[in-house]
């Protein structure tokens, strides 16, 4: 044998020695991964491959071996954590959940470990990873661990990076903390920390972390949401390689930026959003010339100093939601306009109270990516120049003033992506330039006062998904043709303008599939439009006011069946089948809002909504209704409100209505509802919910039961203008919101407050719809019935009621003395009832009240002539007994108004009895009986007592009656002498 074939031999039998060698991994390690696994929850089956019939562990799914010595030195089994591509159920199946077992600690060569992303229920971080002392890579975060970190992490020495992060929009229960931050000081080699979301604001001292704890060698620093404490202003910090900092989410109200951080001369990246910062942006932080990216988000910062030579090389900055309130976005940006290549590529300043106008100088900013600078005082048009940036992908000017036409340039912005520029002033014609935006997805031109036609260019862009031109001005005729290449349309609205839509052939069929379709305000009828019938994605499908006059199609609910919003509202639907629409199947809709209000809709409503579930919004208002209100509308378990206003509805409500633990509204005003109000009826622990009943206009008889105090919710209680009868209930003091006991919310949120509640409302004598402020609305309406008796005292004690009528019954007795308690009244009107009395004094304090009729009564005596109650006209008070201003009839003696108020003082005093004054009457009685025996009797029985008494009258008369001349004459004499 050669020497050339001796070689030759001994490196194959070397190769083929190490192929056998490193294809299979340790035995026991293999059994330690096995092990591993039982402990785990895998529901995706994603270690399948983990199983002893296949021998080679170092093949199996996240685990990598050493080519030589065939040991695990990596596992990487991270979750999804990018959540937008999976829904939470298909998320939750992809995370591995359960414990880590111990057998993981013989794994003595592991170098890399990755479990982030997954799910671990709140089990603790075991203390024993602490031992895998050729750990480099250590990332936890974002899996639901819980309790206090180990202090065994220490003992990694040859750590380089570290992450137990918690996700700070996470929905778990489960928390992290540290009890000591001195083991840090053992991971000398650490290059990334990350601790974001675990609790250390109780051990964390600045001094101490800084100067002892973490290491010289650190590149990244992540201490975001922890809690830390206030900043020390002034240290001395050896990071000389550091980064990457971020201190969002901390609270460090008390401080301004601290100057230390400008020390870091590394510095690529700085996150300080939401720490509520005050004061100025320290003007050494933006002259470190190595930082790209600084988020300064959600603070109270009020000004910002930048200079040419350091600011060109920032790509990102953030600073939305601060204080530069009145600054003037040109001088904000003045030193990036110096710049002879600025680097900058996403400018945000959302919510800043910036002013002023876009400066034309914006468009040489060339690297310009993203621009938001939504929720400003912007005004002033969009400049040409604007169309110089080629690579923005962002235009975000939405809620500002801006003004003029769109320009023409604005077609050059070939690489947009989104432009939101609703909510502002934007006039004129849309430029056909539009068409020309290749790459645009999305775009919203709502809510300014756009006006021409639409033009037909729209309907080139390709890629868009989503159009939104609500609210503007725009008229004239839209076919077919400005849809023509919108295959990826998803969303379009384009309610709210003068628009027609004309099809050219009748057999069209959209070249999209819409899931939001929103054309309330267009033209769209007579007949309902059959282009709609291959839109099978539809979840909200909007046509209200559209000229429709036609039957809803036989195929509506097939092509419709996963429909959630419907608004078909305001139209003629007048020879529509009410059976066939709400019964079309017996398969569940998944409708939660259903607007079918003014449409002209007549029919029986039939009992067949057990098929209507998730219905939360039910409004069919204003139309020729007839007949009982359905049992199984009234069961419905996920109804929150139920408008049926102004239809010719009759018959008893059923009892499950008063009963709904889901029900917020009620309106049955103006139909023909018979029987007594329904009494409701505790059911388990859970208190019903309603805030508005309203009843008004119909025909229910009987008295008002005691009962209806139960639903203690309540702030509009509306039962006017029916038959009822007998006394008031005196248990409306049980209505929390009215008294006062409960703080009312602004709005009535429904379906998830995805939709404010309205309602249309009879106060001070005319009907006014309220919606944004109906949860600060409180009225309580008894008029136009029959009921007798008394006002009850109690319900003087609704501190809250804004509206109080009683008006057109026949109730007797006085006005409540403490009437002035109710604080918040604005309309009170008691007339045309048999109330007699006084007005109360304490009506005076009455200081909101701007709407009060007390006319056609019994009352006597004079009107109080301090406070409110002067304001108002004589009408008010016209059919009674009463005297003084405002009324023409003047009281009989001046001292009559002192006498009124020194009447209710007494009336408050003795409960309001009209018998005889038994005080006064006793008191002078004793005073004539003590007066008289006190001086007479001892001179009727003592002869010395009659003796003295007269010689005493007699030395007086002497003294005044002749000793005086006497005395005048002789002194007279002494003058002549």
């Amino acid at each position: 044998m050669t020497s050339h074939t001796f070689r030759f031999s001994c490196v194959y039998v070397l190769t083929i020695f190490t192929f056998f060698h490193c294809s299979l991994c340790i035995e026991y390690e293999k059994t330690a991964l096995l092990e591993f696994k039982k402990d785990l929850i895998d529901d995706a089956n994603l270690l399948s491959s983990w199983n002893s019939s296949n021998g080679d562990c170092c093949k199996w799914y996240g685990i990598t071996c050493n080519n030589q010595t065939g040991r695990v030195t990596e596992i990487r089994l991270r979750g999804p954590d990018d959540m937008a591509d999976f829904d939470n159920q298909e998320a939750s199946v992809q995370k591995l959940g359960g414990k880590l077992n111990p057998s993981l600690r013989n794994l003595t060569s592991l170098e890399y470990l990755d479990l982030s992303s997954n799910d671990f229920g709140g089990n603790p971080i075991p203390t024993y990873i602490g031992s895998l002392r050729n750990l480099t890579y250590l990332n936890l975060s974002d899996s639901s661990f819980s309790g206090e970190i180990p202090t065994q992490l220490g003992n990694l020495s040859a750590l380089r990076v570290l992450s137990v992060h918690r996700n700070l929009y996470s929905d778990d229960q489960y928390e992290l903390r540290v009890e000591s931050l001195r083991w840090l000081s053992g991971v000398s080699r650490l290059r990334h920390l990350d601790l974001s979301g675990v609790e250390v604001g109780q051990v964390f001292d600045w001094s101490q972390v800084t100067r002892t704890l973490l290491p010289s060698s650190l590149e990244q620093l992540h201490l975001s949401n922890c809690g830390l404490p206030p900043i020390t202003p002034n240290l001395t910090i050896n990071l000389s390689s550091l980064s990457v900092l971020d201190l969002s989410f901390n609270n460090f109200s008390t401080n301004s930026i601290p100057s230390w951080i400008s020390s870091f001369r590394s510095l690529v990246s700085l996150n300080l959003a939401n720490c509520e910062f005050k004061g100025s942006v320290p003007p050494g932080l933006m002259n470190i010339n190595s930082l790209t990216t600084l988020d300064l988000s959600n603070n109270q910062l009020t000004s910002i100093q930048t200079t040419p030579e350091t600011i060109c090389n920032l790509r990102e900055i953030n600073l939305s939601w601060n204080k530069f309130d009145g600054k003037n976005l040109s001088e904000v940006l003045s030193s990036w306009f110096q710049c002879e290549s600025s680097k900058l590529e996403s400018l945000r300043f959302v919510g800043s109270g910036l002013s002023g106008n876009l400066p034309p100088q914006l468009g040489n900013l060339k690297n310009l990516v993203h621009i938001d600078l939504n929720k400003n005082s912007i005004s002033g048009s969009i400049p040409d120049s604007l169309g110089n940036l080629s690579s923005l992908q962002t235009l975000q000017l939405a809620f500002n003033s801006i003004s003029g036409t769109l320009p023409d340039s604005i077609g050059r912005l070939t690489t947009l992506v989104t432009m939101y520029l609703s909510s502002n002033l934007i006039s004129g014609p849309l430029p056909d330039s539009l068409g020309r935006l290749s790459s645009l997805a999305d775009l919203d031109l709502s809510y300014n006062e756009i006006n021409g036609t639409l033009p037909q260019s729209i309907g080139q862009l390709t890629n868009l998904t989503s159009l939104n031109i609500e609210h503007n001005f725009l008229r004239g005729v839209v076919t077919e043709d400005h849809f023509a290449n919108l295959t990826s349309l998803i969303t379009l609205r384009a309610s709210a303008n003068t628009l027609r839509f004309e099809l050219l052939d009748n057999n069209w069929e959209p070249p999209f599939q819409l899931q939001i379709l929103n054309f309330n305000s267009w033209s769209l009828g007579p007949n309902f439009p059959h282009w709609l019938q291959n839109q099978t994605d539809l979840l909200i499908l909007y046509l209200a006011s559209t000229g429709i006059s036609d039957d809803i199609p036989s195929w509506f609910w097939n092509s419709f069946s996963g429909l959630q919003y419907l608004n078909i509202s305001d139209n003629n639907f007048s020879s529509m089948s009410v059976d066939d629409f709400f019964c079309s199947n017996e398969e569940q809709k998944q409708v939660i809002y259903l607007n079918m209000g003014n449409a002209n809709i007549s029919g029986v409503l039939p009992d067949c909504f057990s098929t209507w579930e998730f219905l939360n919004i039910f409004s069919i208002q204003n139309n020729n209704l007839s007949g009982k209100l359905p049992i199984s509308l009234a069961n419905l378990s996920s109804l929150e409100s139920l408008n049926m206003r102004n239809n010719k509805l009759s018959g008893e409500l059923p009892v499950n209505l008063m009963n709904s633990k889901s029900l917020l509204i009620i309106d049955l005003t103006e139909n023909e509802f018979t029987g007594s109000i329904p009494i409701p009826i505790p059911i388990g622990d859970e208190a019903t919910t309603l805030r508005l009943l309203n009843l008004r206009s119909n025909r229910f008889d009987g008295e008002i039961p005691d009962e209806i105090c139960r639903i203690d919710s309540i702030q509009i209680l509306d039962l006017a203008d029916n038959n009822l009868s007998g006394r008031i209930p005196n248990c409306f003091n049980n209505f929390s919101v009215m008294t006062g006991k409960v703080e009312p919310s602004q709005m009535v949120g429904l379906a998830r407050d995805e939709f404010r509640g309205n309602a249309w409302l009879m106060m001070k004598g005319r009907v006014n719809g309220y919606g944004s402020i109906l949860g600060l609305v409180t009225i309580l309406d008894l008029s136009g019935n029959d009921l007798s008796g008394d006002i009850p005292i109690e319900i003087t004690q609704l501190v809250e009621l804004r509206s109080l009528n009683l008006s057109v019954n026949g109730l007797t007795g006085k006005i409540p003395v403490n009437m002035g308690d109710m604080k918040m009244l604005e309309a009170l009107d008691l007339s045309r009832n048999r109330l007699d009395g006084i007005v109360p004094l304490s009506m005076s304090r009455l200081s909101f009240l701007n709407s009060l009729n007390l006319s056609y009564n019994e009352l006597t005596g004079r009107i109080p002539l301090s406070g409110q109650l002067q304001t108002f006209e004589e009408w008010s008070f016209v059919g009674n007994g009463l005297c003084g201003p405002p009324v023409r009839l003047m009281c009989e003696r001046q001292g009559e108004g002192e006498g009124d108020a020194g009447e209710e003082e007494e009336e408050e005093g003795d409960g309001g009895s009209d018998g005889p004054e038994w005080g006064l009457i006793t008191s002078i009685v004793v005073g004539f009986v003590v007066g008289f025996w006190v001086v007479v009797g001892p001179l009727i029985g003592s002869n010395s007592w009659r003796t003295k008494y007269f010689e005493f009258l007699y030395d007086i008369w002497c003294k005044f009656c002749v000793c005086m001349p006497k005395k005048k004459n002789s002194s007279n004499k002494r003058f002549h002498r």
